[in-house]
């Protein structure tokens, strides 16, 4: 029995219809009698999304203690 380690993120499960295909890719090796390790990353843009709104917290951080 092999491990085998499964990655996917960004638009390869952006979607319903996507991550379908993704759950059928992991049925699919799981049933050839392999342990199954998947890594799922941030949904589409989510993660520029995330960075875009860290820096404009860290941005409202630094006005507020520049104010003091």
């Amino acid at each position: 029995m092999d491990t085998i380690v499964m990655k996917f993120g960004g638009s390869s499960v952006a979607n319903n219809d996507r991550l379908k295909l993704v759950a059928q890719k992991i049925i699919d090796m799981y049933n050839k009698e392999n342990n199954i390790v998947v890594i799922l990353s941030a949904q589409g843009k989510t993660t520029d999304k995330l960075i875009n709104e860290a820096s404009t917290i860290i941005n409202q951080i630094h006005t507020i203690f520049k104010s003091f």
